[in-house]
């Protein structure tokens, strides 16, 4: 549905004010809300000039403030459906416009509970947000910065993460072996295969360990994942795979009787989302650990997220090394992280200026590094020689500082800020409370 508010020239600044204030903070991108300025509402020609607009962007609603004439009874003849808002003034101020976008949902409130509908652990609406927004205020932060973050917000549907995992998979039929990571502890193993099982019924769906020994030719072998942020997850179950995990490390799956097929079997890896930052590590390990032959596959459907700074180009052969590439041209992960730039706190999300941005970020640090430090201890399978205090506080915003404002319906990525889904203790500036995340189980 997209809308369109005429409006007197002279009002145009003010009520553009007040849809960055309660409309989403991406409302002129969207191209849902349009405001449209009128000189002069006597003229003949503003109904022609109104359903022009409305033709050109797609626009079947329009909200008239009360007492502003253009050409209404022409533009419902001519199938518009006009809606007789509250005068100008009362737009602007109080409660007028909210209430006006909250009946059609399209205030940023309504969007972002149509979004965390799809949180299938518990309920996340009204009552669960108010409640989390209540915990900024009483530790001394803008309830605005948590309304920010809020709208930053989003859970992938099922059907959406069903269609990026499956694509093509119909061409294989039989031939296609799925392979999928069902390690105890995580979340992400039983809605996804059987998601997929549902989805890919001619194909043969297994443990990652057995898909990769029954994968000989013709068979086809793709192993699937829900989500590739930090690379941290994949990476470890390689490493089970190969019998190179750390002893003192929980092993993700039964290590291979032959680690060598590995290297072998044609294999495709496929996600329903994806960091760029993740995929620079996934593929940084597959080249140094000779693993050519397994592909990372970024098919249309896949969500695409964006952290990463571009490294500068090497221009000459006898140049350093180009930021994220050690001397072998390969990645550095070292810096490949020093190229990240949390997500939540880009240029372009919207924050209203550099200063409550700045204000935001160090907010979530503080807090973030206080819940991830409660979360790993209580983790069943916690191993202190793999948390040092570097890199727990580099995950303050997130695994590995991805600061990312993301979750699937059955888990949330340990990506995302941890204010969103992590529960501890926690004190700023001599207040202390308990922090309750906004997504309930999310850190069983």
């Amino acid at each position: 549905m997209a809308l369109l508010i005429p409006v007197l020239r002279e009002n145009h600044a003010s009520l553009v004010k007040a849809l960055n204030r309660v409309a989403p903070y991406d409302w002129c991108i969207q191209g849902k809300i349009h405001v449209f300025p009128i000189d002069d509402p006597q003229s003949e020609n503003v109904a022609d000039d109104v359903s022009e607009f409305c033709q050109d962007n797609s626009i079947q609603h329009i909200l008239l403030p009360k007492r502003l004439h253009c050409g209404e009874l022409a533009l419902q003849e001519a199938g518009y459906t006009v809606l007789m808002g509250p005068g100008i003034s009362e737009l602007l101020r109080g409660h007028g416009l909210r209430n006006q976008l909250r009946a059609l949902q399209l205030d940023w409130r309504s969007e972002v509970v149509a979004r965390l509908v799809h949180y299938s652990h518990g309920p996340v609406g009204e009552i669960e947000i108010e409640t989390w927004l209540g915990q900024f205020e009483r530790l001394g932060i803008q309830r605005a910065i948590g309304e920010h973050l809020l709208q930053l917000l989003d859970v992938v549907p099922l059907a959406e993460l069903g269609g990026s995992l499956c694509t093509d998979s119909d061409f294989y039929g039989a031939d296609l072996i799925i392979g999928f990571n069902n390690d105890k502890w995580g979340k992400s193993w039983a809605p996804v295969s059987n998601l997929i099982r549902k989805r890919c019924p001619s194909a043969s769906l297994l443990p990652i360990t057995q898909a990769i020994q029954a994968a000989e030719y013709p068979r086809v072998l793709r192993l699937v994942e829900d989500g590739l942020f930090s690379g941290t997850e994949i990476r470890a179950v390689f490493d089970s795979l190969r019998g190179a995990r750390p002893p003192f490390r929980s092993q993700k799956v039964p290590m291979l009787p032959d680690p060598g097929i590995l290297s072998r079997a044609p294999t495709a890896l496929h996600f329903g989302v994806v960091c760029d930052f993740g995929e620079a590590v996934l593929r940084q390990y597959l080249s140094s650990n000779s693993l050519p032959n397994v592909q990372v596959i970024l098919n249309g459907a896949a969500r695409k997220i964006r952290v990463l700074r571009p490294a500068e180009p090497r221009q000459f052969q006898n140049d350093a090394p180009q930021a994220g590439y050690s001397d072998n041209g390969r990645l550095n992960q070292d810096q490949v992280l020093s190229r990240v730039v949390p997500f939540a706190f880009q240029d372009d999300k919207g924050w209203w200026d550099s200063g409550i941005l700045l204000t935001a970020k160090t907010f979530c640090e503080n807090v973030g590094e206080q819940l991830w430090r409660s979360y790993i201890t209580k983790k069943p399978n916690f191993e202190s020689k793999a948390w040092p205090d570097a890199r727990i506080r580099r995950c303050a915003l997130g695994m590995d500082g991805l600061g990312l404002t993301f979750a699937f319906p059955h888990s949330v990525p340990r990506a995302t800020l941890p204010v969103f889904w992590a529960r501890a203790r926690v004190t700023v500036r001599g207040t202390s409370i308990n922090w309750i995340p906004l997504f309930p189980n999310a850190d069983i």
